[in-house]
């Protein structure tokens, strides 16, 4: 069976961070989110003689283990690449304790070797990045974190280009959906309303969960209006409560 081609599309964006002319930085365009479920499809498509459900139920206890194993201080490698456990924040003295307001515990990723191999066999693909909304990171601003949680009723800012929501259309907005599949749930208040960056009231009623942000506008480059409405889904799923409305995230 011939193998399969691998390629990469990359949108160039103008780098705002510069005014040398035509310096542009480029964003891998993501085109969807692989859960467990749809790992054991792919295993089972080939040929092997497990069932789905059997090796989605592996790779959830294998993760599980693997976040354990984290939380003990060990170094986990695997065949994506190794994960080790950091604190980040800075300390008062040798002896200053660990303060939950001031550090936090995240883990740090270095590419393995499987993955910098099948790198290397992608066809890159460039293209001009479309002039709609575009969004870069999500803070929360209740628990501060960034492209990590939502806290129901709470302020989130959302940063990008291209973001400000104006529109005639029914469907102008900023919406929350559950992940991997469910009805979206409009933002019932948009706090600050600008081109780079938005303030909005996560919706009170979202249940426990992982859930991705959109925003919808007819808006475009340089405060310029639209006919159509265009939608930007940020790729990073976010999570509410303990996440147990949706699959864990590889």
């Amino acid at each position: 069976m011939a193998e399969e081609k691998l390629i990469l599309t990359v949108d160039l964006y103008d780098n705002a961070l510069t005014e040398a002319p035509g310096d542009y930085v480029g964003r891998v365009r993501i085109t969807g989110t692989v859960y467990n479920r749809d790992i054991a499809a792919r295993i089972v498509a080939q040929r092997t003689e497990y069932r789905p459900e059997t090796i989605e139920n592996i790779l959830n206890i294998a993760d599980q283990e693997k976040a354990l194993a984290l939380a003990q201080g060990r170094s986990v490698i695997d065949g994506v690449g190794q994960l080790m456990a950091q604190a980040k924040g800075s300390f008062d003295g040798e002896k200053a304790p660990f303060n939950p307001a001031k550090h936090s515990l995240t883990v740090s990723y270095t590419m393995g070797k499987v993955v910098r191999e099948t790198l290397k066999k992608v066809e890159v693909q460039t293209y001009p990045a479309s002039t709609g909304p575009v969004i870069n990171s999500v803070l929360d601003s209740f628990t501060g974190k960034t492209n990590e949680v939502l806290t129901p009723a709470q302020p989130l800012v959302l940063n990008g280009s291209n973001i400000r929501v104006l529109g005639e259309s029914a469907e102008i907005g900023v919406y929350f959906t559950p992940s991997p599949s469910g009805e979206p749930v409009k933002s019932p208040l948009i706090v600050h309303n600008y081109p780079s960056q938005l303030t909005v009231m996560i919706p009170p009623a979202l249940s426990d969960g992982q859930y991705t942000v959109s925003v919808c506008t007819q808006v475009s480059s340089n405060s310029q209006m639209v006919k159509k409405p265009r939608t930007y889904t940020y790729p990073v799923v976010l999570t509410v409560g303990s996440g147990e409305g949706g699959d864990d995230i590889l």
